[in-house]
This record gives C-alpha cells, sequence and structure tokens, in this order.
C-alpha cells in the first residue's frame, strides 16, 4: 500500500473488513465496574447483545470510556514511519472524545522527527458509521492510487458533508458520560419525550428534536434524511447503528429504500464506547 491508514475502533467496521481494508486499528478501552473491556480486539467478538441486556437490567453497571492517549498512538505509527511509509489516521469527532486530539499531538512529535514523510489526521466529526462510511471511502480511493494528501482531502470535505442523527431511549447516558449537558438531559426527560440528537458543524451532540413517542421519533429521523439527503452516486451509502433494536432500525432502512431505492444501507450495532453513552434502545442515523 501507498500509505498506511488508521482509524479508531469507533469507526466500527467488522475484524474482516479492516483485514481486507489492510486499515490498522487503535482501540479505545470500556471500563464495566471493574472490567476493563478492549473496544476492537482481533480474534474477539463483543457480544453487544448480552452488553445491551445489561445496560437495561443492571441500574448500578458503572460504565467509563476511556480515550486513546498520545503515547499509544505514538507506538502505533511510528514502526510505519520508520519504515518510510506516510500516514493517515481519521478519528472520531473530536466534539466528543480527546481521541483525535491526542492523535494529532503524536502526528505532530513524529512529523517532528521524521519530516520526509507525511503524518496527516483528519478528524471526521462523526463516529460510528458516519466515521466508518468516510474510512471506506478512504479505502477505496487509497486501492485507486490516491495519494495520502488526495485522501486526506477527500476524508475533511467528507466530514463536513456527513449528517448523524442520533434518537436516544434515555438522554441520562450521555450526561453520565459528559457527552451533553444537564440542562440538555433535563429538557429531554420532560414529558417523557424521545429526544434526537444531531453532530453539529464542530461534532459535538446537541439536542436537536424532542418527539413524544418513540414511533414518532423514528419517524422523525426518516424526515431529517428526506429533508437533508442529497441524492447523489457519491452519496448513495446510507448507515444505521442501533443499541439493542434491530428490528426497528431495519423497518427504519425499508422506510428509507422505499421511497430511495438507490440508497443502500448498512445496518450494525453500535461498537462498546459509543453504546455506552447512547444507552440501549438507541438508534443512528449517517448520511450525506
Amino acid at each position: 500500500m501507498s500509505f498506511a491508514l488508521f482509524a479508531d475502533s469507533t469507526a466500527n467496521l467488522t475484524e474482516a473488513e479492516y483485514n481486507a481494508s489492510n486499515v490498522e486499528v487503535v482501540s479505545l478501552t470500556l471500563s464495566l465496574n471493574d472490567e476493563e473491556v478492549v473496544c476492537y480486539q482481533p480474534g474477539v467478538v463483543f457480544d453487544s447483545e448480552a452488553f445491551f441486556k445489561r445496560m437495561r437490567e443492571e441500574s448500578t453497571l458503572v460504565m467509563k470510556t476511556s480515550m486513546i492517549n498520545t503515547a499509544t498512538f505514538l507506538s502505533a505509527f511510528e514502526p510505519h514511519l520508520a519504515a518510510g511509509k506516510d500516514l493517515l489516521y481519521l478519528g472520531m469527532s473530536g466534539g466528543i472524545s480527546g481521541t483525535c486530539g491526542a492523535g494529532k499531538i503524536a502526528a505532530e512529535i513524529l512529523q517532528k522527527k521524521y519530516p520526509a514523510q507525511k503524518v496527516l489526521v483528519v478528524d471526521t466529526l462523526t463516529a460510528v458509521s458516519g466515521e466508518g462510511m468516510i474510512l471506506r471511502e478512504a479505502v477505496k480511493l487509497r486501492q485507486n492510487g490516491a495519494s495520502v494528501e488526495e485522501v486526506a482531502a477527500h476524508a475533511e470535505r467528507r466530514s463536513h458533508e456527513i449528517r448523524s442523527y442520533i434518537m436516544v431511549d434515555d438522554l441520562n447516558f450521555l450526561k453520565r458520560g459528559g457527552r451533553i449537558s444537564g440542562s440538555a438531559a433535563l429538557a429531554g426527560s420532560i414529558m417523557h419525550l424521545k429526544p434526537v440528537l444531531k453532530g453539529d458543524a464542530e461534532g459535538k451532540l446537541v439536542l436537536d428534536l424532542k418527539i413524544l413517542g418513540r414511533k414518532k421519533a423514528i419517524k422523525a429521523l426518516l424526515d431529517q434524511f428526506v429533508q437533508f439527503h442529497v441524492a447523489s452516486e457519491e452519496n448513495r451509502h446510507v448507515g444505521l447503528a442501533h443499541t439493542g433494536c434491530e428490528d426497528e432500525a431495519h423497518l427504519l432502512a425499508a422506510d428509507i429504500t422505499e421511497r430511495y431505492p438507490d440508497v443502500t444501507i448498512s445496518v450494525d450495532c453500535f461498537e462498546p464506547c459509543t453504546s455506552s453513552h447512547v444507552g440501549p434502545g438507541a438508534i443512528g442515523l449517517f448520511f450525506f
């Protein structure tokens, strides 16, 4: 390959896809009470459904995610630069985690040490399926011979075009993890409203809609797609992610494809770290 391509574990691809695409993965970690879980570990399949069940049933479950630190990025990046390769890291939104910022610090340090190589970092301003969609496009461009600068520029553009929406059942999971403010959580919980969050221009999660009833909230996701999707060959792929509500996610996918038969939709679980913040019963919709 012409350059090393890195992602973090929130990009939410499968191990087989990472391997086939020759993408290097650096993983966040999740603490469940006293148990530490590496969110992406080759050869280990995380039992998402069991985790979603625990979140629903164990009110005393203490969950804490740990960002990837600069030292970990340095250790992961340097062997590729020492071998003479350029490097590009596509990171999860800096608006919800310090992970991408740590990757940028590592890149700055290594750029000084390896001035002949290019060490580039792009904040995708999204996560999960949205991050994965941008990563897949980067993989395809690299396979077609694009340079590291060309792929980085493409990913930067797409990070400002991606739209990320998440319908959550309980905002307290996001409040507990510090991903939204207490006032936003309070506003969303009034009258049992189902909140729909969106990623803003800085990649932060903000309260966008408050819908009475779960079915109407899922319908609101469809409405956002109808309103904001830009139909084109480049924008055909749509990502859906869920935390233990696969049937509802597939119904939403069917509603989208009924109206837009040319789109292709992937339906996946949220990976462990992001699952712990959105809580059970969440559906995320990611599109251009």
